[in-house]
């Protein structure tokens, strides 16, 4: 949905300035003729935003296949990470998603924008997914005891932190505390 935003409002602000500089001729513009330099970096800016726009609608419709025709499946969250967007300097997050494919029953790794919220789906959560045509859409987080037993077997959740006898993390997620000493989560 950002792309799709970013690309619409991209596009309105450099379409009715690109056509303007097409359409009104140089005497009414103050006397000055459209550069070739100029129009080279007005064609750069609209294919930028239609870019965007176009691959963001692409992502929108993609979704909504998903939502309707999806099979559901189980996953398990194995990591969250940074997409590299950021609105308000609030980055934006997806989740590296492994899950029993409902075609194929084998375990497979996907990535799925989960938006602004890093604590929405925690890592090593189990989550409830709708999967179509290679794309995932996460549908809500489910207990272990809901997920049927030969998808849990596959669903196993990192084991990176087990080893340490004293383990606690902050209600936000933003500490955590291992054998006394307290770690602070870099983003």
């Amino acid at each position: 949905m950002f792309k799709f935003l970013f690309g619409l409002v991209w596009t309105a602000f450099v379409t009715p300035i690109f056509i303007m500089c097409l359409v009104v001729p140089g005497e009414q513009r103050g006397g000055v003729d459209l550069n070739p330099f100029l129009f080279i970096f007005f064609i750069l800016f609209e294919a930028i935003g239609l870019y965007m726009l176009i691959s963001g609608l692409r992502k929108i419709i993609k979704d909504r296949k998903t939502k309707n025709h999806g099979i559901k499946c189980y996953g398990i969250v194995s990591d969250i990470q940074t997409t590299g967007s950021y609105v308000n300097g609030n980055p934006e997050y997806k989740a590296i998603l492994d899950f029993v494919n409902p075609e194929t029953n084998q375990l497979e790794t996907i990535e799925e924008i989960i938006g602004f919220d890093y604590n929405k789906y925690p890592i090593d959560s189990y989550v409830l997914c709708k999967y179509y045509q290679g794309d995932i859409n996460l549908e809500n987080l489910v207990s272990e005891n809901e997920i049927p037993g030969d998808i849990k077997k596959y669903l196993i959740p990192s084991q990176q932190v087990s080893n340490y006898s004293n383990l606690e993390f902050s209600a936000d997620r933003e500490y955590v505390t291992i054998d006394g000493v307290q770690y602070k989560k870099i983003h």
